[in-house]
């Protein structure tokens, strides 16, 4: 306690200096400092109103004479990013308040485990739908320092991609990079001075993390055996000119999901083995004493998700007892929403949005003791890693909304799909479920999609859901849905609709009353009917 004392009388003389702005000591206690670096400093704040606490990093003006990107956090959204709070200035100090992650960093993860080829790709999958919402921004958001250090892994499993400093806006036009900055072993040449800075920056970083979490080295060492897909990954990401490497972080995604695919084939031919081994163990023991009992396995199905286990016993009429392999291939469908499970579709479509409910489910994997899945029904939930719907062969319908999931592609490979409801899920690409030859209906609605391109092609989508999203047109529609007959704009904007009237068989464009004259006016001269909804 005495130390405490006299670590905060420490820190009280420190932040006594009028450097700092007034209204950020009235508002902030200064806790800890975390790191201190010419012209930065960052600390651990409580603020005095709710003792909540939060992370400042203070710039001395003369090093850092302007920092236009850090309040960049302030329009960005996703569990993988620290919130932006506030900022203090005055002539010598600028102070940016961010949220305070508690967690682990990357570097003592690793070190305290052994990672797996699963393991590396699921954190990478992790970091590249962050990656995602910093590079689909406009402006583009690069972050620049992207290493093990400036990764948290918090007690969920969230990763957190934090420190800020020498992100940069990408500016059209631009040459090299003003300042040159980054993590020796993790920037790119380009970060040198040798051009300017965008997309591809990041996607380099993060394939030198790859090889870090597989090698424990930055430094590419061919005597080390990697599994040849994430050999390729991290050989493209890493190559030396930018134009070499992947253009989009969307494609580092689907190379890893088709690492993990191969690595999920490869788990049953050892699992396998370690079968055929234990039926000679087996059979050994049987020969041995052919009347004792000492192997018996296990008939209880074990789940990951308790809330998924409830919603299918609701659905096999069993609330207690074994669920048998007959139990668990008669479920159809499932719905929950929140902390509940549903028995039909009424009882889940009643429910309201309610966002002070979340429920507990991080991970789908239970899906795969379902191999009679139709439909899938699930809102209301925190971060999900929806890796457990891929290869559901009878899945036709996936119903997501409001909550954030890990990416489209393992939604992509349900080879039936016809209905994906995907609102609110913080997607910023769904062009994964162009493999879905069958698709019929795409909802996108509230999520970071700005472009068709984000969209992609889906030559049999009837009906399309645009709700609350920001467009600047929608030229080239046709092109990319031709079949669309219903498009639902409730709340969203596109400031230029006329792409919608080349749909040669749309039907209904569904809108709030607030929008009917100025979407009639698109549509004056046609049979296209304009159809008012609730909000």
């Amino acid at each position: 306690m005495n130390e405490l004392k006299h670590i905060v009388k420490d820190m009280e003389t420190v932040f006594a200096e009028s450097r700092y702005p007034a209204d950020f000591l009235a508002a902030y206690d200064q806790m800890e400092c975390l790191a201190s670096h010419t012209g930065r400093e960052t600390f651990l704040v409580q603020r005095k109103t709710d003792q909540e606490m939060a992370v400042a990093t203070c710039y001395d003006r003369r090093v850092f004479p302007v920092r236009p990107d850090m309040t960049l956090l302030g329009e960005l959204s996703h569990p993988g990013l620290p919130r932006y709070y506030e900022q203090f200035q005055n002539d010598q100090m600028l102070c940016i308040v961010r949220e305070y992650i508690e967690g682990e960093t990357l570097a003592d993860y690793a070190r305290e485990r052994q990672l797996s080829v699963e393991d590396v790709v699921s954190i990478a999958q992790r970091l590249c739908d962050i990656l995602e919402v910093l590079h689909m921004h406009k402006p583009a958001v690069v972050h620049r320092d992207i290493k093990p250090e400036n990764l948290i892994v918090k007690p969920d499993g969230q990763i957190v991609l934090i420190d800020f400093d020498i992100a940069r806006c990408v500016k059209d036009g631009a040459g090299a990079d003003t300042v040159f900055f980054g993590t020796k072993g993790y920037a790119p040449p380009e970060q040198y001075g040798f051009g300017q800075t965008d997309a591809r920056a990041d996607i380099y970083a993060l394939g030198v993390l790859l090889r870090w979490m597989v090698t424990g080295s930055v430094r590419e060492n061919r005597n080390i055996t990697i599994d040849a897909a994430l050999q390729n990954v991290i050989d493209r990401c890493t190559a030396f000119s930018p134009d070499d490497r992947y253009k989009e972080i969307r494609q580092v995604r689907q190379g890893l999901y088709r690492v993990g695919k191969r690595s999920a084939r490869i788990r049953p031919k050892r699992a396998a083995l370690w079968l055929a081994a234990a039926v000679l163990l087996m059979l050994g023991g049987f020969a041995v004493g052919r009347y004792t009992n000492w192997f018996r396995p296990s008939q209880k199905t074990v789940f990951a998700e308790p809330l998924i286990e409830e919603a299918v016993r609701l659905m096999a009429g069993k609330e207690n007892g074994t669920l048998t392999a007959e139990d668990l291939a008669e479920v159809k469908r499932l719905y929950i929403y929140g902390t509940e499970a549903f028995a039909d579709a009424e009882a889940f479509d009643a429910c309201k949005v309610d966002t002070s409910t979340q429920g507990p489910i991080r991970t789908l994997d239970d899906l795969a003791l379902l191999p009679g899945l139709e439909e899938l029904h699930i809102g209301r939930q925190g971060y999900v890693d929806v890796s457990g719907v891929a290869g559901l062969a009878r899945l036709y319908t996936v119903d997501l909304k409001h909550m954030r999931i890990s990416g489209a592609a393992p939604i992509a490979d349900a080879p039936g799909l016809r209905h994906a409801i995907l609102f609110d899920t913080g997607l910023t690409d769904v062009t994964a479920l162009e493999n879905c030859p069958w698709l019929e209906t795409l909802d996108v609605g509230l999520n970071a999609i700005t472009a068709l391109k984000q969209i992609g092609a889906h030559p049999n989508v009837r009906s399309l859901g645009l709700m609350w999203l920001e467009m600047d047109n929608v030229d080239d529609l046709a092109a990319y849905l031709p079949k669309v007959q219903a498009v639902t704009l409730q709340h969203g904007h596109i400031g230029d609709m006329s792409g919608l009237r080349e749909l040669p068989d749309l039907e209904a464009v569904y809108v709030l009353k607030e929008q009917e004259e100025e979407v009639k006016k698109v549509f004056a001269g046609t049979d296209v009917e304009i159809r008012i909804t609730e909000n």
